[in-house]
């Protein structure tokens, strides 16, 4: 939902054809690549790390929500010399997470029937929104400023791998989708027809962005799509999170833990509060882009570290039987590439944990393979 501007803002259109057409392809491959039968025995393979997906995607949802309430709802606290989020900066950012996880939760506890129906009225509700004050761009086609990239080509050549790999492999572990394979008759024409739908949602959210300040126009058409795509995100990854049978729920002893960290990282005021006793352009805040990024951004970059490094490495390597010190050594040696390559662009080193853990499994996989003798 937001993820297009930063590519049209940083890479102009080459770069938002990068995030849409493995996005696009990944989704719709679900239901080609698994079948019911299939679905089941992968989910319950994969086991507690569903749950953990769906668990950091409402945190992440909760995150957006709270920062985009203050950041763009609210605006900059421009009483403040150096910008420095005001009480009501902080009360949207942390109202908002708690305002749709209260939403959430009563969808998520509503019956099949209800289900059965809410996916299409969301999609018919999203592509109404053009109805709407600002849902259409109304600048004459020869007065509109042109999309202009800030940064070169080159580093996104070295971001691709790590976007098609968080595009191809992490909707694996999405319970949603799995149940979709395993109810949907026919597994291919539903998830063919999902693509379609999901491409059109994401050139439409596309056709928000402002070139002129290299962020998304802000309207009612926008606000009510965000408001209608969190509140229905955030839904149906509680329900399969309430639903889940026990083989994949997240072990009793880390959800404790889980929980606090998810709460802690979903409320943007944590992070905004800071603030005021960080110096200009601090790197939490800023990132070293100047103003490449917006304060804020960096922290939801850092969110999408789970999608682009966590569950990519983890679907390579946990189903095959790798060592957990393994995985967690790659995973430690993968993080500092991430964050360097999101928050300073030196995108070279954003590949190299996949390439760690792509050696482990063929590695693992010779070693598994029986010995012939003659």
């Amino acid at each position: 939902m937001y993820l297009p501007f930063l590519m049209l803002r940083l890479w102009g259109w080459p770069g938002f054809w990068a995030f849409f057409v493995p996005n696009v392809l990944g989704c719709a491959a679900f239901g080609f690549v698994l079948d019911g039968q299939r679905s089941r025995a992968l989910a319950a393979r994969l086991g507690w790390m569903c749950a953990l997906f769906s668990a950091v995607t409402v945190a992440y949802q909760c995150y957006f929500a709270g920062w985009a309430a203050q950041c763009f709802l609210i605006g900059p606290n421009i009483s403040s010399e150096t910008l420095a989020p005001g009480a009501l900066n902080t009360i949207a950012a942390t109202g908002a997470p708690i305002a749709f996880i209260i939403v959430g939760l009563l969808l998520a506890l509503r019956g099949n029937a209800f289900w059965r129906t809410a996916g299409t009225a969301v999609t018919l509700l999203s592509a109404l929104v053009v109805l709407l004050p600002g849902g259409v761009d109304l600048t004459p086609i020869n007065e509109r400023v042109p999309i202009t990239p800030m940064i070169e080509s080159l580093p996104l050549a070295f971001a691709f791998p790590t976007l098609c790999a968080g595009f191809f492999l992490t909707p694996y572990f999405d319970l949603t989708f799995h149940r979709a394979a395993q109810q949907a008759p026919s597994p291919r024409i539903a998830f063919a027809t999902f693509g379609l739908t999901f491409a059109a949602m994401l050139l439409l959210i596309a056709s928000f962005y402002d070139p002129s300040t290299g962020a998304p126009r802000i309207g009612p058409a926008l606000l009510v799509l965000w408001g209608v795509q969190l509140a229905f995100t955030i839904a149906v990854h509680l329900r399969e999170l309430i639903t889940a049978p026990a083989g994949i729920r997240i072990p009793t002893a880390a959800a404790g833990g889980l929980t606090a960290v998810a709460v802690l990282l979903a409320t943007p005021a944590f992070i905004f509060t800071l603030g005021p006793a960080l110096e200009p352009g601090h790197p939490l805040l800023y990132g070293h882009v100047g103003n490449m990024l917006l304060p804020g951004e960096p922290a939801y970059l850092a969110f999408l570290g789970a999608y682009g490094l966590l569950f990519p490495v983890l679907f390579l390597l946990e189903p095959r039987g790798a060592p957990r010190a393994l995985i967690a050594g790659i995973l430690l040696i993968g993080l500092p590439c991430y964050l360097l390559g999101a928050f300073d662009f030196m995108t070279y080193l954003m590949p190299v944990p996949f390439f760690l853990a792509q050696v482990a499994a063929w590695n693992i996989g010779r070693q598994s393979r029986p010995v012939l003798h003659r």
